[in-house]
């Protein structure tokens, strides 16, 4: 018997999955059967704690390598959906990092013709960030990030959330502030890890006797494909598509050759592929990824 609430849909409906400690503080993962929501009971910071508080010392070239090279095909694939869903991409177009991290996904960005703007609530990946992106700040909220460019009025053609909104604790306030951020016809783009995918990682390492975490002091929230589209639509958008996501490669050895396999042979699932992402805008259309 779990006694509380779901964070998003307030449905009491929950079912157990595991209870983790970390730093001594104790953390309830229960998977919400109303929303189809994996997620902690238990907040105990506002933000993110163990990325926000990084050093900059800890910004090293594994850190930046995972932001930048190591989500290229996914960024590829981002670029191919976004050609085909614009049509045609101006010259003057602008895109949104939030959660820009080290800004690699902004590089990549800039490089085909897109102006390039970001904020992360990380202090020591914004001070890397800032070496060759001017636009990108420490920020929290696009409200404060405007404020630090001295551009409130700033729309975009593109705003997009790499493997963030599972770790923010308000999310539909967020996903609502991002309406006003986009000119009219832009898209909204969000890319997270899967809940369906946890639970089979779960079984399998509960089957070869190893320990599973959820890391939930870090991802307090992990949405399915139809908890994903349910929640942007509960946000106001109109949502094109959902997908999955590109592998991230790492480095190459038998168990990658069967962790790419596996990404390709869940391509065409994706209820229980490992990363999934949805397009987003307010107007309807017919188009696909």
């Amino acid at each position: 018997m779990v006694h509380g609430q779901c964070r998003l849909c307030a449905s009491d409906n929950l079912r157990f999955l595991q209870k983790e400690v970390s730093k001594g503080a104790i953390y309830t993962i229960v998977q919400c059967r109303h929303c189809d929501i994996i997620q902690t009971l238990e907040h105990y910071d506002v933000v993110s704690p163990d990325y926000a508080k990084l050093e900059i010392d800890e910004i090293d070239v594994g850190r930046i390598w995972c932001q930048g090279q190591h989500k290229i095909p996914a960024y590829r694939q981002w670029w191919k959906s976004a050609r085909k869903l614009m049509g045609t991409i101006e010259h003057d177009a602008k895109v949104l990092d939030i959660g820009c991290g080290t800004g690699g996904f902004l590089r990549f960005a800039r490089n085909k013709g897109l102006g390039a703007f970001g904020f992360d609530a990380s202090r020591a990946q914004i001070e890397y960030a800032q070496k060759d992106l001017p636009n990108v700040r420490q920020a929290i909220s696009p409200k404060k990030y405007l404020e630090q460019i001295n551009q409130f009025d700033l729309k975009f053609d593109f705003v997009v959330l790499w493997d963030v909104l599972e770790h923010l604790r308000n999310p539909l306030q967020l996903l609502m502030e991002i309406q006003t951020l986009l000119r009219p016809g832009g898209y909204l783009f969000v890319s997270v890890p899967n809940s369906n995918a946890m639970l089979w990682k779960r079984y399998i390492y509960s089957f070869i006797h190893k320990q599973f975490t959820f890391f939930p002091w870090e991802h307090v929230f992990y949405y399915s494909s139809l908890s994903l589209v349910n929640y942007l639509k509960k946000s106001g958008y109109d949502v094109v598509c959902s997908s999955t996501v590109a592998c991230y490669p790492r480095p190459f050895s038998v168990f990658e050759a069967i962790r790419r396999l596996g990404f390709l042979a869940m391509k065409p699932f994706p209820a229980l592929a490992p990363q999934i992402s949805a397009w987003a805008r307010f107007e309807k259309t017919d188009l696909g990824c």
